[in-house]
């Protein structure tokens, strides 16, 4: 009977409950992986602007595209508050039709400029792709500074 008497001891320890510090230990290290995996994922300042001066980037290309496709000249609209596109149709500026074509608006946090220091500007892309109007735009935000450039003969081109 003895040896019945200490199991039942042991139960009664293990049935008490709680965690062990070695339980609690593993418990804290996956909640800190996972604030780490969220704060990672949060968009910085930097972040944001690198990944608006992409967006202008390939538009930019692609209203280039536009105008040798068609034959038309292009133009983009720059002003401190976003951007926008048109296509020249019978001597008339028109909207440039398409969803990667709408007006978009600066996020809240990116600024832009023009490389001539005005806070407007406007890009040219002629019927064969050349720009008689190359400029550099600047985005910034926080510590973060990208520019697009557009050169001479249509080339767009991205770097701080």
């Amino acid at each position: 009977m003895r040896i019945f008497a200490a199991t039942v001891k042991a139960r009664t320890r293990r049935e008490q409950g709680g965690f062990t510090l070695v339980e609690l230990m593993v418990v804290l290290a996956i909640m800190a992986l996972a604030a780490t995996a969220v704060v990672l994922t949060i968009p910085g300042e930097e972040r944001t602007v690198r990944s608006e001066a992409d967006r202008l980037a390939a538009r930019l290309a692609a209203a280039r595209d536009v105008a040798v496709i068609e034959g038309r000249s292009v133009a983009v609209n720059f002003a401190p508050s976003g951007y926008g596109f048109e296509r020249r149709i019978s001597g008339e500026w028109q909207p440039l039709p398409g969803r990667a074509f709408e007006q978009r608006n600066w996020p809240g946090d990116v600024r832009f400029s023009a490389g001539n220091g005005q806070g407007a500007a406007r890009i040219l892309f002629d019927r064969v792709g050349i720009s008689p109007t190359p400029q550099a735009m600047v985005l910034t935000g926080g510590d973060a500074r990208e520019i697009v450039r557009v050169s001479a003969t249509g080339e767009v081109s991205r770097g701080q």
